[in-house]
């Protein structure tokens, strides 16, 4: 039986985004919060930074903590995923980043996931698309998934071009897979089942 990843690219603040999951790196050592994570953190009154003055949250490689936003967010989960060191975080570290990603969403049995997406990390974004799809077809049971690809407003025609013009090399053969059509934007119905959270992650409240 097939799945469907459905690959969208979009320009909208992640604290906007409708996705089920919003996914986000955190870097080891770095305080205060900076980025994208430090954005989310003032959105949700300092959550971040409090389950790092607690240790709960560290930035080592494997860490993973999901947060309910509680309405500081338009989605009602956050995936917090330590990234390492920031000067690490090179296009390799992106694509773990990824399909950890994927697989932990699928797991939770979301229909969206958003991550976001720097500048310098568009040009991986066929291999990133691969490692989601190589993570939805090792952990879905007939369950797709949409991938939401956060970038700035200003690149999303530029950014969705150079994905269909690049693609992932691989694709599994039971996923179906679905890249961004010029002029089109859907929208997935959220259906995170309640009270799960997937392996190795730390559910916090």
């Amino acid at each position: 039986m097939s799945c469907e990843l459905v690959v969208e690219i979009d320009g909208a603040p992640l604290e906007r985004s409708r996705a089920d999951v919003v996914a986000v790196p955190i870097f080891a050592g770095e305080r205060p919060l900076r980025g994208t994570a430090g954005r989310l953190d003032w959105r949700l009154c300092g959550k971040l930074s409090a389950l790092v003055a607690e240790e709960r949250l560290t930035g080592r490689q494997g860490d993973a903590v999901l947060i309910a936003t509680a309405g500081g967010l338009r989605a009602r989960l956050l995936l917090v995923l330590g990234a390492g060191a920031r000067s690490d975080f090179d296009g390799r570290a992106f694509e773990a980043l990824g399909r950890d990603a994927a697989r932990r969403a699928v797991l939770l049995h979301a229909a969206t996931l958003a991550l976001p997406v720097s500048e310098d990390h568009v040009p991986r974004l066929g291999a990133v698309v691969g490692q989601a799809a190589e993570a939805l077809s090792a952990e879905a049971d007939d369950s797709g998934l949409r991938l939401v690809l956060g970038v700035d407003p200003e690149e999303v025609t530029r950014t969705a071009d150079l994905l269909r013009r690049n693609p992932p090399a691989r694709i599994p053969t039971d996923i179906v897979l679905r890249l961004p059509v010029p002029g089109e934007r859907a929208a997935a119905a959220p259906r995170v089942a309640e009270g799960k959270a997937p392996r190795g992650v730390q559910p916090v409240k």
